[in-house]
């Protein structure tokens, strides 16, 4: 377009809409000013000035020496003296953070209530399988892009991904022995694809490619609301001018459901079902989805999707040697018990184990969960008092999740298993299979269909797994689960819960092998290995208060002004920092970013625009190298 063509539209827009233009030409220079102002105190030191890849040092398979970094028992003698903060809950949230900070002088003490660190990001092994527990895919980690760089950044260039195959994932649709499949493919011919398959609905589908664009583009709202002081974003809720510019709002995409979009373009329930598929990445059927989360979700994997090389424990094992480079630990075993207050209501410290250790430093940082945070951590007074303590049942928490964790006899090659997902549906209605299922009884169960299914294969997808594990295969099969159906076995021991439990468990596990089964004949026979973990499992082992995949709920309530305000990384309570999904949004991608805006609010300084610069300079000087690094990871 020439500059000429620019200028008249331009001026064609503003004429048109001289409120608009007005009220956001005042709301740029009135947010300049107060930034300016309310971030003009002392600036603490950039965590992105340097690049920090090395070359890629070979792959640590022994268990005990990656034991070392990953299972570092607490012991109050391993305490660093000294410290500068303390994390709570050893999740990519608080490892990012915790590397950032590190990076910059500071020293951190991770605490981990489970035996192995990671959160999400472990891994077990398990009669000679190893198995995922949270990662089975990431997009925009291509080459240069800002996730990658920050990736790349935090772990030393050691952490080294694989991109999966075009089609990473699959619907299945049906009957699974003889499901119809549509496969999603990255790249440009991503919405050609889906042309391809569904020929008469070209229209609906380049309109819903135009929305997804425009509503995942505005998701940068929720990064800036973020980023803003607290003060600042304070005035802007209370006068609700971002409802007036900000396209988020503006548009109603953080309140129109991905239901009333699709109702809006199709009528054809199929093509609804193939558009709307990846809601589990959400946890949320598509009548409460806000579709401002969806799109941006769509949009994180168009171009592709990528794991970790080695598994997904990779991540963690990385981060956390960087964190004791800086005088930091992680250690495991260590459950706090209480964030320690000062009369002030000060967050100070935190209580390992009861009444075992009190542990002091300038800032707390809970990775453990706006639930678990202000309902059982913080003084009943504190927590009371904070503006967050009533979002929690205002706004919910997200279904909890039953995973079936299947050791198989042969390769992938051999047994025909693919690199991508599968996300299986008994029917086309989304939300009548989610209702009828999650409205059953626990004693109805036993004669109800499991309507759906997310089927991954870490085997298949890890180019080092046959090094490791020859002749095996590993399958999760993960699908949504009430917390009602378990809760009575909340408070009994791990692998003591008794025979009815173990009845419940077995009789998941039987459909759930069932169905990979007939998605995939030639496993039959050959399943050596199958655990089942239900929600008190997940409460078990991730502290998932009632054994929830996302935290809070991910509904358009979550997605308010008002909330997006309150649910910070920097509290209102002196002292106490927040990192996770709960604070951003859900998933990897949502949890790693909560760690770079945290780490912004300790510092005073924007670690997100640090990072874009970062990315900049890495791109410009691998462009002028004509993509030769020697440091990059490739």
């Amino acid at each position: 377009m020439a500059v000429s063509q620019i200028v008249t539209t331009a001026l064609g827009f503003v004429a048109s809409n001289p409120t608009l233009f007005i009220v956001g030409l005042l709301l740029q220079v009135l947010a300049y000013v107060l930034y300016s102002f309310l971030y003009s105190g002392k600036k603490g030191a950039n965590p992105l000035q340097n690049d920090k890849r090395r070359p890629p040092e070979p792959f640590v398979y022994d268990i005990r020496s990656r034991d070392v970094i990953l299972k570092d028992r607490f012991k109050p003698a391993k305490v660093p003296d000294n410290l500068d903060v303390i994390i709570i809950g050893s999740g990519i949230g608080g490892l990012a953070a915790g590397v950032l900070l590190s990076r910059v002088g500071k020293k951190v003490l991770i605490l981990e209530q489970h035996d192995q660190a990671g959160g999400c990001c472990h891994s077990f092994i398990e009669k000679g399988f190893e198995f995922d527990t949270g990662i089975h895919y990431i997009g925009e980690l291509q080459d240069g892009s800002p996730y990658r760089v920050l990736l790349d950044q935090l772990t030393g260039g050691q952490l080294r991904w694989v991109k999966m195959a075009d089609a990473f994932d699959t619907v299945a649709v049906g009957e699974p022995s003889k499901a119809k499949l549509y496969p999603m493919k990255a790249g440009p011919g991503f919405y050609q694809n889906l042309i391809d398959q569904f020929p008469t609905e070209k229209d609906a589908i380049l309109k819903y490619r135009d929305l997804v664009q425009d509503a995942a583009g505005s998701f940068i709202s929720v990064v800036i609301l973020k980023l803003l002081p607290r003060r600042l974003v304070s005035f802007l809720v209370k006068t609700g001018l971002p409802r007036l510019v900000m396209t988020f709002f503006r548009k109603g995409y953080a309140t129109r459901t991905v239901q009333e979009v699709l109702d809006e373009l199709t009528n054809n329930q199929e093509l609804k079902l193939v558009l709307c598929y990846i809601y589990g990445d959400y946890g949320l059927a598509p009548r409460d989805a806000p579709f401002a989360l969806h799109a941006a979700i769509v949009a994180h994997y168009q171009d592709g999707a990528y794991y970790p090389v080695n598994g997904s424990s990779e991540i963690a094992y990385h981060m956390i040697k960087e964190i004791h480079k800086g005088g930091g630990k992680v250690l495991v075993q260590s459950s706090v018990s209480q964030i320690l207050c000062d009369s002030d209501g000060t967050a100070v410290g935190v209580r390992v184990g009861k009444n075992e250790l009190d542990i002091h430093a300038k800032y707390i940082i809970s990775n453990a969960g706006v639930v678990n945070t202000f309902q059982k951590l913080l003084p009943e007074k504190v927590a009371k008092a904070s503006n967050v303590y009533p979002l929690i049942e205002k706004v919910g928490q997200s279904y909890a999740f039953i995973t079936a964790f299947i050791g198989v006899e042969g390769s992938a090659a051999e047994l025909n298993l693919p690199e991508g997902n599968i996300w299986w549906h008994d029917g086309q209605d989304i939300n009548t299979l989610l209702d009828s299922y999650l409205n059953l009884r626990a004693d109805e169960l036993e004669s109800a269909n499991i309507p759906f299914a997310f089927i991954s294969f870490p085997s298949s997808k890890d180019p080092e797994w046959d090094k490791k594990f020859p002749g095996k295969s590993s399958i999760l099969s993960v699908t949504l689960a009430k917390w009602d159906w378990f809760k009575e076995w909340k408070d009994e021991k791990l692998r003591h819960r008794g025979d009815r439990y173990e009845d419940l468990k077995d009789l998941f596990g039987k459909k759930m092998w069932q169905q990979c089964v007939d998605l995939f004949p030639l496993i039959d026979g050959k399943k050596v290995y199958m655990e089942v973990g239900t929600p008190v499992t997940n409460q078990h082992y991730l502290a998932c208060p009632k054994g929830e995949m996302y935290g809070l709920d991910q509904r358009a309530s979550r997605f308010s002004l008002e909330v997006i305000g309150t649910l910070r990384q920097d509290t209102d309570i002196k002292g106490l920092y927040m990192t996770g999904q709960d604070t951003f949004s859900c998933g990897f991608i949502g949890a790693f970013v909560s760690g770079v805006f945290c780490t912004s609010k300790i510092l005073n300084r924007d670690v997100y625009e640090d990072l874009n610069q970062l990315t900049k300079h890495i791109t410009e000087d691998h462009s002028a190298t004509n993509g030769v690094s020697h440091k990059k990871n490739e």
